[in-house]
């Protein structure tokens, strides 16, 4: 009897603590919810690193009857696959070139049955001339097809490849005049570079295939580094790359150390440019970072790249502490590998992870903040000395992988096809007065 009094009175009191311990958790969890709320909603949002200033709309890269002599930049509508390439900022001038080049003559056949890739090319494609201080369009050159741009600061000389008509177009900053300077047929060049000692242009050539009705392999002199003297206009050397497996080497953009006094370029063995399989990579542990001596013309050196980075594409050189980055495309998932140009020797550290398809890369030295620009976003470090750290990632929208930096102001010009219905320059700077570690 006494037993089953204790049962049914501890029984009774488990209940009540049970019933109490509901109660306080219907209370206290809605207060507390409330209260979190309340503090996120009276607590200011920590600071973006990067902060936008404004969009600039963009003219067409076709033709377009709109743009008139009363109104000869007419911002242009946004068009499937369009792109643009390299840009290049010359501080003393303050004017911005900017590659509009378009979209790709084969795709835009593919849906503009009227579009004719041999015709209509010659007229795909400007490049974009934008004053810094006066923050507008000054200029709209009607080079077709534009990939690399690069500057001499002596001579105010812009430096443009044309890579569907193997071109490089000098153009003269304070007129505009615009000088072709002839390359070998079927060069395709891409990246440039300027060697300031020597007064050297150097031209990245991944070439492009001489028959693609019978087969898309690139003859292996199409592979190359081209040099060419800036004061004469005239092709001066070549150094041939493609010497890597049957078909040759994909070549990556080109770099000048000037204290080291070498041109580094990264190259790529290539897969079977006449395979149908989609998802084909190139081979692994094929990859290598070239030096060249510009004034043998001559390689003197090859670093074997980690089997890890595959396609190596973007380059840059911080030539302070010799320090290349070098953005690996095509590894899983896209990387950024720095490698010591003094010992050529790779940087012993983790692949630092980036936005999808990497490409282009730019620097603000004063600030040490690497951007490495990719297809979907812009991904930002810091370089202090040989420390380095990553900052952040940020998404644009589609196709964003164009990128220079205005070292005067720490602005960063962000070309974006499609924004609004319209190609954009977007205009961000770094928030330096928030974040300044």
């Amino acid at each position: 009897m006494i037993s089953d009094l204790h049962h049914l009175a501890t029984g009774t009191i488990r209940k009540h603590l049970f019933l109490a311990g509901i109660w306080v958790v219907s209370i206290a969890l809605p207060v507390f919810l409330i209260a979190r709320v309340g503090i996120q909603f009276f607590t200011p949002p920590p600071s973006d690193r990067l902060l936008m200033e404004r969009d600039i709309a963009l003219p067409d890269a076709f033709p377009d009857p709109a743009r008139t002599a009363q109104n000869p930049f007419a911002p242009g509508v946004a068009r499937s696959f369009d792109h643009f390439d390299f840009q290049v900022v010359d501080p003393q001038l303050h004017l911005l070139f900017l590659a509009h080049t378009g979209p790709n003559p084969d795709r835009e056949h593919q849906v503009n049955p009227h579009f004719d890739p041999e015709a209509d090319a010659k007229n795909d494609g400007n490049i974009i001339v934008f004053n810094t201080q006066q923050q507008k369009i000054v200029g709209l050159l009607p080079i077709p097809q534009v990939t690399g741009l690069t500057l001499d600061t002596d001579q105010h000389h812009v430096f443009a490849a044309d890579s569907n008509d193997n071109i490089i177009y000098d153009i003269n900053e304070k007129t505009m005049r615009i000088s072709p300077i002839m390359l070998q047929e079927n060069d395709s060049p891409d990246g440039l570079a300027y060697d300031q000692i020597d007064h050297l242009v150097l031209v990245a050539n991944p070439g492009s295939p001489a028959n693609p009705d019978e087969t898309n392999a690139i003859e292996r002199k199409n592979q190359n580094v081209t040099f060419i003297n800036a004061r004469t206009g005239k092709v001066v050397g070549r150094v041939r790359l493609g010497i890597d497996g049957k078909w040759g080497d994909d070549v990556g953009h080109v770099r000048f150390d000037p204290q080291l006094h070498r041109v580094f370029v990264a190259v790529q063995q290539l897969p079977n440019p006449d395979s149908t399989d989609p998802n084909l990579t190139p081979p692994t542990g094929a990859a290598w970072l070239v030096s060249i001596d510009p004034l043998t013309m001559k390689v003197v050196q090859r670093l074997h790249l980690p089997d890890t980075c595959i396609t190596p594409h973007g380059l840059l050189i911080d030539p302070t502490v010799h320090i290349g980055f070098l953005a690996c495309v095509d590894s899983n998932p896209a990387s950024l590998i720095r490698i010591d140009l003094q010992k050529m020797a790779v940087i012993s550290e983790k692949p630092w992870i980036v936005e999808s398809k990497p490409d282009m890369l730019a620097f603000d030295r004063t600030l040490h903040l690497l951007y490495v620009a990719s297809a979907s976003g812009l991904t930002v470090f810091q370089q202090k000395g040989r420390s380095f750290k990553w900052l952040g990632s940020y998404s644009f929208g589609v196709n964003m992988h164009s990128l220079a930096v205005n070292e005067q102001t720490h602005e960063l010009y962000i070309p974006l096809a499609r924004m609004g219905g319209r190609p954009v320059l977007r205009i961000m700077r770094y928030n330096f007065e928030q974040y300044h570690d």
